[in-house]
């Protein structure tokens, strides 16, 4: 796995590279050969070998120190775009092995004068000697033309005193934000369920995790689930009433003969996506007990092994959570089998049901 920590710090590098020297080997430019040309730092590399494959170069060296030097290198194509500009346009492509006296006093002069504006950005130590050189290849293009060629400034790294800055002091606190909203997922519980139960569901129904606490609940945050106090609302409570149907409809009750569906599988009630304020996740994060007042008023999803089954409203029942149904899934993987007599039990071996789409608890592991 590639370490995105050392990617970070060389971006960094590149940037403090470019926004330090580029507009100096710009300025020099235009200052030497007035305005019209175009440069572009590409690498910022401790290797020069691949950079400078397949290509020839003017070289200028300059000594830093009894020990040291710096190299400006141009390539012939770069020396050719300079001198089109310069000189005009000429049907002679220029060769470094045919390099006439004019030609050679101009990019040696144009040498000469980037590194002097360059030398300010160094802090050099007379007798040391500096062992890591650092190369900043640029792309170098004419306005008037569409080709570009590079040219390599080789220093020793250590002669960079880059300037640091102390990042520590913040501009804004956390209490700037505490209005921002940002998207949440939320899960209230988890509940053993029959087949034929969800088979059933009708609106009206109220199904009960049993898995859940009026007083807590579930933030999923990508790969983690952190649980949280809340106070429950008292808005949403609802008195038991033993008369009324939760999670089975009017056949709630029935007596399962067929063995698949009494089948029990997990099914899972959270909130769809919501919008809560920065403020509240805060809370959450720092172990306070909180007011979802953004929450409590958005939509339930009844999920088995993560498909729709049916969607509603919360309610509190028992000090557990709950869920009104208000709409039934069409899509509902429990409706594609129907419960038959038990006089057609033949017709059930030739009957295709996928039963994978529940996950099926394994009851004999509960004892």
């Amino acid at each position: 796995m590639i370490d995105s920590i050392f990617y970070d710090e060389l971006y960094k590098q590149f940037g403090w590279y470019d926004s330090l020297f580029t507009p100096v080997v710009k300025d020099c430019s235009k200052q030497f050969f007035f305005d019209g040309f175009d440069y572009k730092l590409v690498s910022v590399s401790t290797n020069m070998n691949v950079l400078a494959q397949n290509d020839t170069f003017f070289v200028t060296k300059v000594k830093i120190n009894s020990k040291n030097d710096v190299y400006i290198r141009i390539s012939q194509d770069a020396i050719n775009v300079i001198l089109d500009k310069v000189l005009g346009k000429n049907n002679r492509k220029f060769e470094l092995t045919e390099v006439s006296e004019l030609e050679a006093r101009i990019i040696t002069a144009f040498n000469d004068s980037l590194y002097e504006s360059l030398k300010s950005n160094f802090d050099i130590e007379p007798h040391r000697r500096y062992n890591e050189i650092i190369h900043l290849t640029y792309f170098v293009k004419s306005e008037s033309s569409d080709s570009a060629a590079k040219f390599i400034i080789s220093m020793p790294k250590d002669i960079l005193k880059p300037e640091t800055k102390d990042t520590s002091a913040q501009h804004f606190s956390d209490n700037d934000f505490l209005d921002c909203l940002v998207d949440a997922d939320f899960l209230i519980g988890t509940t053993s369920f029959p087949v034929a139960d969800i088979k059933h569901l009708e609106p009206g129904d109220v199904v009960v995790f049993e898995k859940s606490n009026s007083s807590e609940m579930t933030l999923i945050n990508t790969d983690k689930e952190i649980k949280f106090k809340l106070n429950p609302n008292s808005d949403i409570v609802e008195p038991y009433d033993t008369a009324s149907s939760f999670g089975g409809g009017e056949d709630n009750n029935m007596s399962n003969s067929n063995l698949w569906d009494s089948i029990q599988v997990d099914m899972a009630a959270e909130f769809d996506k919501v919008k809560v304020p920065l403020g509240e996740l805060k809370s959450i994060e720092e172990g306070l007990i909180v007011d979802l007042c953004s929450v409590y008023d958005n939509k339930v999803s009844l999920k088995v092994s993560g498909k729709l089954v049916a969607s509603g409203s919360l309610v509190i029942i028992n000090d557990r959570f709950g869920v009104r149904i208000e709409q039934v899934s069409e899509s509902n993987p429990a409706s594609n089998y129907n419960t038959p007599a038990e006089e057609n039990t033949e017709a059930i071996k030739n009957e295709e049901f996928d039963y994978s789409d529940f996950e099926v608890e394994d009851e004999s592991n509960e004892n």
